[in-house]
Formats: C-alpha cells, structure tokens, sequence
C-alpha cells in the first residue's frame, strides 16, 4: 500500500504568503482574548508548525520568504526557522524571552513530535510550558549534550571506581540494603565516624545524578583502540560489517566507500552494499575526511576484506591508505604487511549492487541506554542457551524464535516473546520508546539483526537513538541514527519482518555511482551572444564542446542499456518509406522566434545501435528544419567531435539559430535538466524539450500537426493562460482518430487542450517561467532512475502548473531501438523502481502505488494539486 512520505515540496511563493495570512490571523486572534483560554494560543502555534515545516524544505523559497518580510536567512534562522516565523507572526507587544520560548518548543516538536498532532502534542506535555522545559532539556549546551551521549559509559566508570575504594573496610553490621548505590553521608565526632541517611527512598535518577557529579567533567575512554590512527574508519567498518552481514547472508556483499563535500568541507562516507532485494544496511559518514581518498572517485572494499581489516587492526600495527601498483591499498605497516585492494566502483557495474533507498515518516521515536542493550544482549544469550537446552529434552522440539515481538506491558512497549514461545526471558526492555503510546509497530524485527545492534555497538560506549519509519508500507524499518562524541555519524536501516512467511519489507533501491566531478567542457557561444541573443537562442556552442571522459556512473547506465541482439535495419527502404509519406511546405511554417526546440541526442555504445540512433536522428532534425523554422538545439550525449563533424544536419542548425552542445555519456535527467536551463537562459516564449526520435504526425487527418506552433504564436502566449505544460497526442495511450475528424468537432477551429498527468516524455512543451517571473520547473538532479519524464509532470503539478495534452497534433516516434530497457519484464522492473521513488517524493501530496502493480496511483495526488483549474481549455485558431 502506498504511504505519505516526507519529502520536498515546492511551493509557489504566493501560496506561502496565502498561507502565513491565516497564521496572522490565528495570532491576532489569541492576543486578543489571551486571558481567556490557551487553546488559541495552540491553534496558532499549529499552524506555524505546519507552515514552518512545509517551507523549509524548500530552502529557497524561504529565503525568499523572509527577504520579502525584511527578515534575514542566516545561521540561526537555518538552524531553527521558528525564530524568524514566531516573530513574524506575532505582534512587538510580544517580550523576547515569549518569542524565544515558542521558537524553541516548536523546534523541540519538529525533532520528536512523530505522527502526533502538534495540539495533541503540547496537551500530553503540560502545555507550552511543559514543552518549553522538555525543550530547555533537549537542547542543551553543547557540553552537556557530550557528557549525554556518554551518560552510560561515565556511570559505569565511576561506580566502578567508588567500588574500588570504599572508606569503611568492612560491612557495617545490622545494615541491610538493596544492591546498588544509596545517597548517605558520613559523619564524624570525637574520633568515631557514622553513617547518615540524607533522604529516604532514593530513585535511580537522585542516584546516577549524584555519580554523574563525581565523576564531574573527566574525559573518558570508550574504546581500548580510540586513540589508534584511523580509528574512526575502523569503528565505521566494524559497525557496518558487524550490524549487516547476517541479513544478506549468501548474496555479494561489500562496503562503498568515497569522499564526497558536505558543504562546509570533505566527508568520507562508508555505505554497505549488496545485490540481495532487501536488507539490512548502514551509511557511517566520517566528519574528518581522509585525505588519500580526495577527487579519488568511490571504491569498493569487499566484506571478507573488511573482516581481515576489523580483525588484524586490533594488532600493535598502523594502517595507511596509499596508492600502490595494483591501485590504492588498505596497508598495515607488520613485518608481513596486510594490503586490502580498493577497487574501482566501476568494476562491479554489473553485479547489479542494491543499496538503502529513503523512507518515510519516522514515528515512534527510541532511545537505547548502553546498560539496557548489555542486559537485554546478556539475557538473550541466556535464553537461547536455556532453549537450545529444554528443546534437546522435548519430545517435539519447538522452532527456535526468529523474530522479536513487538509487547505492550502495560506501561509502554517493548521487544519480547510469546510464553507459548518457550523462551525464558520474555522481556527486552532496551529498546525505548518516548512516545507514551500502546499502539504496537505492525511488523516485527529479526533476533538476529537486534542482537548485532547490541553486540556492535556495546563497544563504543555510547546510547544510542533510533526511530521506527514508514517506507512502502506502514513501519517498514528498525532504524538508528546516531552521532558519536567526535562528529562521526551512522545511520542504521533494518527491514521490519511482515508475518509469520517471514517477508523483510522493502527499503532497498539499485545502487547508482557518483559520477566524479569533472571540469565542464569549453563551449564558446555564438559571436555576439552573452547568455542569451536577441533572437532567443540561448548561449551554447556549434560543434566546439569537447567530448567529457567517461565516467563510471555512465558506463553502468550505457551498458545496462546496451542493446540486445536485433535484426540489421534496411535504411534505404525505412527512408524511402519515410519521404513517400511525408509532404513538407514549400516554405518552413514561422512562430515567429516564439518557440524554441531542445534536443537530447545520447548515442549508445553499442556500434549498431548507435548507428541507428544516428540514422533516425538525422531525419528528425532534417523534419524540423524543413517544416519551421524553430530554433533547434542539440545536448549531443557520448558523441565524438568527428560524429559531430560528419553530421548534414548538425552542420545546418545554425541557418534557424540553432546550436549544439557537447557533454559526455550523462543519463537523460542530467541532459533534460540543461536543456530546461537553456530555454530559461534564452528569450523564447516556449520551449519544446524532445527526444532524439520525436517529430508529429501531418496528415491533414492529423489537424494543426507543425502549424500549431505558428499558430499559437499567432495568438500570442497571452491566449494561453493556464497552459502551462503540453504534449502532443500518444496514439498509443489514446485513441484519437474517430474524435479528432468526428462532424463539428472543436478541434477543427479551436485550439483543445485536456487535463492530462500522463505525458509521453518523447515530447514536452513548456513555458519559459523564469521570463514569467515564475518559479522554474527543473527537475531534482538526485532523480537517476527511469521515470523522469513522469517526474517532471508531477513536479509541474506539485508546483500549481498545469499539465495538458494538446489535441491539435499527434506525437509520431521513430522506429529506432529504445535504450529504455531490455525486454518487458525489464522495463516492469525499472518503471516500478522509478514509481517507488515518486511516491518518496510527492507521497505527502496524496501519491500511491497501484496495490500489486508497478503503476502509479494518482486520484489523491491531482485532487490535492489541481485545485480549481481548468481541466479544459478551448483557444479559437487564427486565421493566418
């Protein structure tokens, strides 16, 4: 079933300020009747919530936002928006203690507030008051945050400590206590000492209050290996192996890792791979980047490799990572060296690795305490024993537990077994929830994959906090994300178990490699032009651009998509069929300089395959030219310069304004993103962003076909208000002869436009909306799967814009062999992956998953979007 997710979500400006004018009155409103009741005071603080959390994610739109209200987007904004929102909000009467302390409850909600609603939220936690201590705790200073993060280790310390050096030797006779620590004093009085009780009835937290206070602020040692060189890559290994190995146990596994920039300098980032469907899998991002691995690309460390790592770095040895022979090396400094081989992330583009995909809402918020995950580690290693023990003994043995339930004792929740489960100990209380909720998770978490949290992360030290989150389905995954005391961080993913069939949920996506930065190829602009010319033509150079190296993110997309055996094709008869058909104007059809064509051409490895796509795209290019006189612009993909050179019709796209630009072998996303920019770059009205195969149909049964572009241009783009975003007629999709000539039908003399979110990507017209003044439509260059024309007519929609389909032209595609897919069970599969990452993206607009399909379910999606627009609109034809 399909799940809203939180992801980004752009908005136009205009909804924002819509939006924060009911803020202001909810605002206005609590002021004036203060004295009466505080629930007003939640209505507003609400709905700043829900606005503050909505336009953050659109950082753009907030700096935006806050210029145009005279309010600066600096760090303490970026850091908590709810400082800026609370002031804008409310009147100056307001003191600046009032405003800091709403601004920080608000910032307390949107860290742990889970699927509640923020006015059931503050109720549940003593008003804003109650909040705002919550709050005062939760962001402490930066020191005692540290000492938090150790709380378990330091107890342990010094209560090992104090039982190493007690003052009275001996037991104090006729005292009899619980185990443990008990807050006292000892008092002395001519030469004889005694032992008062400060208070009775002592709890845990007076107890472990009064250790943390002796132990005051000495450092200490979480790890016997902590002061090792490269520790911190150490820990990230050991973490990763430990924590994923056993859910993939069997398949290919190995670790990814590179450096990559966080903005404020390199990381290096530690992911775990496998080429299993689901499973259990970690990112570790190392703060203090390692320099060897500097604009070095990714790597690929195998498990077995990183096990022999974890092992022999415990030895009185130092570990380097430097360049050798056979490439860069892991290297110990032993007089019989270990040397790890890094290996290129581009040897394994066909191993098909899989790696964690993003999920969801993130509810039910835990935090595990290191005392709690020994114990429950400690008492599980027991029960098992005890098990396997009483199993030997039974005449019918029972099946050994594989999975944890999920167990509400009346108080809270927990981890634990059934009694029928024939277990000991039924309890396992680590696993804390701060939610005071008795609603249980619906799926459960592997025995195994608990007991190698516990076990590996023991080691450091440290309590550690997690979430359970929402992916495909309802809580999908176990996950933990935690910051150790020096910056690193690791952030932890484990498939929740649906049923007793054992079924892992789905939280895995096909691995895609960073491409390595690359210095852009020179493209020298058209004489005369800066940007963009007086014709409209965006600034891009006529076959001068360089072809870019390869790189590895390309070669797994290029030969992923090489194409499989297929029969010769016989050019001079697809030709001839092609000019029998085709009747071209005796002179071009003129839109005057309205519209403007941009054009991806990537060329495929594969020598026949390239050799057809260059064939079809000459008769594309050859139609556009001879049937308007529309600009053309060409991203020529994973062309060589001689390609270029050797090409009619490239050589001609200069006599219309047009231009080519070279760029290496790029997946479309990157090529249709550059071609958006350049239609923004340039002065056309409208741009027609095409596929290397796409011309129309123009039989006069085809109505406007080409003439519709000198036809709107005609009419002016004013005519076209609310079209925002067009395609052409898919016969494929839609049948549409028997309409389109049916007796007085509107298409004969008016130009149709119809509501349509499911537009062919061979072909799309859009709005130049930056000389709009409008927000841009450009796609999330992150988006690397197939499915990215789709992505593009959810994103218009997501931003107000329209999506139609024009019924005055008919989309034709050449016969070339697609690079989509190999074979239909092929493209099921990547559709599906690419539908599985737009309902990542616009699931909190209403997106779904069909159930048990690979297709999208749009109904709530377009209800939430379109809002009151026209589904339909009819523009008369001029008469030219």
């Amino acid at each position: 079933m399909g799940i809203a997710v939180k992801k980004q979500t752009i908005r136009d400006q205009n909804y924002y300020e819509a939006q924060f004018a009911t803020i202001k009155s909810a605002a206005s409103a609590f002021e004036q009747h203060e004295s009466k009741t505080e629930n007003l005071l939640h209505v507003a603080l609400d709905k700043i919530f829900e606005f503050g959390e909505s336009i953050r994610e659109d950082p753009q739109a907030f700096e935006s936002f806050l210029s145009d209200h005279g309010k600066a987007s600096n760090k303490v904004t970026k850091a908590n928006p709810y400082n800026a929102l609370v002031d804008l909000a409310f009147s100056d009467k307001r003191s600046k203690s009032w405003r800091s302390q709403m601004s920080n409850v608000l910032a307390l909600a949107a860290e742990t507030i889970g699927d509640q609603q923020l006015v059931d939220w503050l109720v549940s936690n003593g008003g804003v008051s109650g909040c705002y201590i919550l709050a005062v705790q939760h962001f402490a200073r930066p020191a005692t945050a540290k000492a938090e993060k150790l709380r378990s280790i330091r107890l342990s310390t010094i209560s090992e400590e104090l039982k190493r050096k007690p003052i009275v030797k001996t037991a104090l006779p006729g005292v009899s206590l619980p185990d443990g620590f008990h807050r006292s004093m000892l008092f002395s009085q001519g030469g004889q000492t005694f032992l008062v009780d400060v208070r009775e009835d002592d709890n845990d937290a007076t107890i472990e209050k009064y250790l943390l206070e002796a132990i005051g602020d000495r450092a200490v040692t979480t790890h016997p290996l902590a002061d090792k060189p490269m520790f911190s890559l150490y820990r990230a290994v050991d973490l990763i192996s430990g924590t994923c190995k056993s859910s993939s146990a069997g398949q290919l596994q190995c670790i990814a890792i590179w450096n990559e920039d966080a903005g404020n300098g390199p990381v290096t980032k530690l992911r775990f791979l496998s080429d299993a469907y689901s499973f259990t899998h970690a990112t570790v991002t190392l703060a203090h980047a390692l320099p060897e691995l500097n604009r070095k690309g990714q790597f690929i460390l195998d498990v077995s490799d990183a096990d022999i790592f974890r092992q022999q770095f415990q030895q009185d040895t130092a570990w380097t990572i430097r360049e050798d022979n056979c490439g860069l090396i892991l290297a110990d400094n032993a007089k019989s060296p270990t040397r790890l081989t890094l290996l290129p992330v581009s040897d394994y583009a066909e191993k098909k690795l899989r790696q964690g995909r993003k999920l969801g809402l993130r509810t039910r918020h835990f935090t595990m305490k290191l005392d709690a995950m020994q114990r429950d580690s400690k008492n599980l290693d027991i029960a098992m024993t005890l098990f396997q023990k009483a199993n030997a003994q039974r005449t019918t043995p029972i099946s050994r537990p594989k999975r944890f339930q999920w167990m509400f004792n009346g108080k809270h929740i927990e981890l634990g077994f059934e009694q029928t489960s024939g277990m000991m100990n039924t309890n396992y209380p680590s696993v804390a929830f701060k939610e005071a909720t008795a609603t249980l998770p619906q799926n459960e978490l592997l025995l195994a994959d608990a007991q190698a949290v516990w076990n590996s992360f023991l080691a450091y030290g440290e309590d550690i906090g997690g979430y359970i989150a929402h992916g495909e389905v309802e809580d999908a995954a176990f996950c933990i994300g935690h910051t150790f005391v020096n910056g690193d961080t690791v952030e932890y993913r484990s498939p929740l178990i649906i049923g007793r069939k054992m079924d892992p949920t789905q939280i895995c996506e096909p691995f895609v490699p960073a491409t390595v930065p690359t210095p852009p190829a020179p493209q020298t602009p058209p004489q005369g032009s800066n940007g963009s010319t007086p014709s409209g033509n965006p600034g891009c150079s006529s076959q001068s651009g360089t072809t870019k190296t390869r790189s590895a993110s390309a070669s797994i997309a290029t030969s992923a998509t090489a194409a499989p055996d297929h029969h010769s094709r016989n050019y001079a008869l697809i030709e001839k069929n092609r000019r029998k058909k085709t009747t071209f104007p005796a002179t071009p059809s003129s839109s005057g300089r309205a519209f403007g064509a941009f054009i991806t051409s990537f060329l495929p490895d594969e020598g026949e395959h390239r050799a057809d796509r260059k064939f079809d795209f000459e008769w594309q290019l050859e139609w556009w030219r001879r049937m308007t006189d529309i600009p053309v612009h060409v991203m020529a993909s994973n062309w060589t310069n001689e390609e270029i050179a050797a090409s009619k019709e490239l050589g001609l796209l200069a006599e219309h304004g047009g231009c080519v630009t070279c760029v290496g072998p790029r997946i479309l996303i990157e090529n249709r993103i550059d071609c958006l920019k350049q239609l923004y770059g340039s002065d056309f009205d409208w741009g027609i962003i095409m596929d290397d195969d796409a011309v129309l149909m123009q039989a006069e049964t085809h109505n406007s076909s080409y003439r519709l572009f000198a036809e709107m241009a005609a009419n002016g783009k004013d005519a076209y208000d609310g079209v925002d975003v067009f395609a052409p007629i898919y016969g494929r999709k839609v049948p549409f002869s028997k309409e389109l000539n049916a007796p007085r039908n509107p298409y004969a003399n008016n130009h149709v436009f119809k509501k349509s979110t499911d537009l062919k990507g061979s072909m799309i017209v859009v709005r130049n909306f930056e000389k709009e003044g409008r927000k841009p439509l450009l796609p999330d260059p992150s988006f690397r799967t197939h499915g990215e024309d789709t992505y593009v007519v959810l994103q218009a929609v997501s931003l107000g814009y329209s999506t139609m389909t024009s019924w005055n032209m008919v989309l034709e595609e050449l016969s070339g062999e697609s690079t989509f897919a190999n074979g239909d069970d092929d493209r099921t599969e990547k559709m599906r992956e690419g539908h599985e990452l737009l309902v990542e993206k616009f699931g909190q607009l209403g997106l779904r998953m069909k159930a048990g399909s690979h297709s999208l379910d749009k109904k709530e999606f377009e209800t939430a979007c379109w809002g009151a627009k026209p589904k339909r609109i009819e523009i008369p034809k001029p008469v030219l």
